[in-house]
């Protein structure tokens, strides 16, 4: 597009032309209605976005690579700032050659949040290692360290990593926002047919529920979730975990410490002396932890853990491998629900475009992103989609050596599994997610 084209637009249109980047035009109009939108687009043919008067202009921001005229407090602070008020997870703190860079994961996705020189650098690592109680001298090891801070009356909980790397030290902030959590089915996106599977599962008395999933699925919330709804007084809930996330009310959470020998397995086998009726255990890393697991979900104990598979039956393969017969699963088991995070499209700016798409047989509108002031990329934050596989008494009795991953999974879907390729298609229908979001998760599985 030319500029004068803009300009010329936003004359006829009587609005703003605020410029173009990387192939959007942007324009500042009271009316930010699809309507409005569509015109401008139909008129340029190309991508526009409206950005209302009350609102800053989005190209105003700049990565510069100079020098902080903040000192390494003020820096930090700043940074800490934006990240929450940005609702990203995790700031990272890199060292480069010539200067050392800040990039932030919003969504699941990281992006660059600025550059600086480096002469400020190693006041800001000592300022965020004596904030997170880390020892400042010590440059060749990993260290981890938390601090917490208060932001507008907001509580966040931050998890400090270093790591050595090019002769100076990375950091990885992990922002864990307390009054941001949503422990509820609704808050992890339960609802309808799987929302009663779940409390299916929560009603029985004993038994193993295993979460699967990648690293950043969201395995750990849905767990909190659920000790959340088994929350009363009348239960005595405890949980072994790599780390406590989140202190619950209510919930004896105890934590990986290898110095002190307390590991899963020690942990799971100290929590069975303590009188409980519902026990968490962070992860299944073992033969060992997952025999304790089963022999005390069946003898009396309902158990949550979480293994890293790539969908609900696999799970099953995952811990016959593992060397635990299949018996034990047989016995123990009585549910598995595999879980991914998607990025949901922002309601402000998400277009319809027509799709024609075999792999989801999807024939018809669908909705991409776009990106306006209010979300910045297309998107608005994550919701997560799932597999539930409940243990029949069909699929019991395939649980046995020679059992395959594809027997166990037809099985699973005659038995009414709905698998995370259907989740997806139905979201893409419902306009909550983007074809592409669709694609990039389906990579993991």
């Amino acid at each position: 597009m030319k500029k004068n084209d803009g300009f010329s637009l936003a004359s006829k249109f009587d609005i703003e032309f605020l410029g173009e980047k990387d192939g959007i035009a942007y324009f500042r109009s009271d009316d930010s209605s699809a309507e409005m939108r569509d015109d401008l687009t139909d008129a340029l043919a190309q991508e526009v976005v409206l950005v209302k008067s009350t609102e800053g202009n989005p190209l105003d921001f700049k990565v510069n690579r100079s020098e902080s005229p903040l000192d390494a407090v003020a820096l930090s602070e700043q940074i800490l700032r934006d990240g929450i008020l940005k609702c990203c997870s995790d700031v990272h703190i890199e060292p480069a050659d010539d200067h050392w860079r800040v990039r932030m994961r919003r969504n699941g996705t990281l992006f660059l949040y600025g550059e600086y020189e480096n002469e400020r650098y190693s006041e800001f690592i000592t300022r965020i290692k004596l904030m997170s109680q880390m020892d400042i001298g010590e440059r060749r090891r990993p260290q981890d360290g938390r601090f917490s801070m208060t932001l507008d009356g907001k509580y966040v909980d931050v998890r400090v990593s270093s790591v050595p790397v090019k002769g100076r030290e990375k950091l990885v902030l992990r922002l864990l926002d307390r009054e941001g959590l949503d422990y509820t089915p609704e808050g992890i996106g339960l609802k309808g047919k799987q929302l009663e599977e779940v409390l299916k599962l929560l009603r029985q008395p004993l038994g193993l529920v295993l979460i699967c999933g990648p690293t950043g699925s969201g395995k750990t919330t849905t767990l909190y979730t659920f000790l959340q709804l088994l929350n009363k007084v009348e239960r005595n809930i405890l949980t072994i975990e790599d780390p406590v996330e989140y202190a619950i009310d209510g919930i004896n959470q105890m934590q990986v410490n290898q110095k002190a020998n307390i590991t899963f397995t020690t942990g799971l086998e100290s929590m069975l002396r303590q009188d409980p009726e519902v026990m968490m255990v962070g992860e299944i890393r073992s033969k060992e932890t997952a025999e304790i697991a089963l022999r005390s979900s069946i003898t009396g104990h309902l158990i949550f853990s979480t293994l890293h598979t790539t969908d609900s039956p696999s799970a099953m393969i995952r811990l016959m491998d593992m060397g635990v017969e299949p018996y034990m699963l047989s016995a123990g088991v009585i549910g598995v629900i595999s879980q991914r995070l998607v990025r949901t499209l922002c309601p402000e700016c998400k277009r319809k475009v027509e799709t024609h798409d075999d792999y989801f047989d999807i024939k018809g509108e669908t909705y991409k992103p776009i990106g306006c002031s209010y979300c910045d990329n297309g998107y608005v934050g994550r919701e997560a989609i799932f597999e539930i596989l409940t243990l029949s008494e069909s699929l019991r009795a395939l649980i046995k050596p020679g059992v395959t991953l594809d027997m166990l999974r037809r099985e699973a879907e005659k038995e009414g599994m709905v698998p995370l390729k259907d989740s997806l298609r139905e979201k893409i229908k419902e306009g909550t997610i983007s074809m592409d979001e669709a694609y990039r998760t389906i990579m993991t599985l």
